[in-house]
C-alpha cells in the first residue's frame, strides 16, 4: 500500500503523512496485514510459471561514458529468447486486512501499479478490488495467527513465530531494522 500512496506524492514524508490519515497505527505499527491468500473449495492456490514477451525498449544514452564502451553478448542469459519466464503463484482471491479510512483504503488499492489489471502491466491481473467492513480488526492477527511483520518490543510474552532483524515501517528498504516476528504462512482456510 505504501508504493501505491507513494505514487502519488512527491516525497518519502508526504507520503507517510497520507499513509498517517488512511490507516490507523499502533505502537508505530499501522493496522494494515500483509496480502494472505485464501484457500477453500472454490479457490485454490497453484505454484505455475509466468511467460511474458521480453522488453527491448533500449533507449541509446545521450551523456558522456565515463569508462570505455563494452560490447553486449547476444544469444546468451535468460533474455536470449523473446520470453521471459517468471515464477507465479495462481489464486483466485487475495484478502488484505486493514483498519482506517475505507475509502481510501479502496481508492489506493484500485490504484497499485506493477500487478496490472491486463496480461501486459505487470505479472498479476486483478479482476476487482472489494472493501467491506468488519467488526473485528484483523490486520495484525486472524485466529491467533501473525498476519503482518512486528516488532517483539510491543509483546509481553513471546510467541511462536520466528524473530528475523527487518524493517516494520514503510518504505522497507531503508532505515532502521529491529526484532521482528515474521508470520509462518500467508495462507487463509475458508
Amino acid at each position: 500500500m505504501y508504493w501505491a500512496v507513494r505514487n502519488f506524492s512527491d516525497t518519502h514524508p508526504i507520503a507517510i503523512e497520507e499513509v498517517d490519515k488512511v490507516f490507523s497505527k499502533s505502537s508505530g505499527v499501522y493496522h494494515a496485514s500483509q496480502a494472505l491468500f485464501v484457500k477453500g473449495r472454490d479457490s485454490k492456490i497453484i505454484a505455475t510459471e509466468v511467460v511474458r514477451a521480453t522488453h527491448f525498449q533500449w533507449t541509446e544514452f545521450s551523456g558522456k561514458f565515463t569508462k570505455p564502451k563494452k560490447s553486449i553478448k547476444e544469444n546468451e542469459g535468460p533474455f536470449r529468447r523473446l520470453f521471459t519466464e517468471k515464477l507465479a503463484t495462481k489464486v483466485n482471491k487475495i484478502i488484505f486486512f486493514a483498519h482506517g479510512d475505507a475509502e481510501k483504503i479502496k481508492f489506493y488499492l484500485n490504484s497499485l501499479i506493477g500487478i496490472g489489471r491486463s496480461a501486459n502491466a505487470g505479472f498479476g491481473e486483478i479482476a476487482k478490488v472489494t472493501v467491506e467492513d468488519s467488526m473485528e480488526d484483523y490486520s495484525w492477527f486472524y485466529d491467533d495467527k501473525l498476519n503482518r511483520i512486528l516488532p517483539i518490543s510491543i509483546f509481553n510474552m513471546a510467541r511462536n513465530e520466528p524473530i528475523k532483524c527487518c524493517r516494520y515501517k514503510p518504505n522497507y528498504k531503508s532505515g532502521d531494522t529491529t526484532d521482528c516476528y515474521i508470520p509462518i504462512n500467508n495462507v487463509i482456510v475458508i
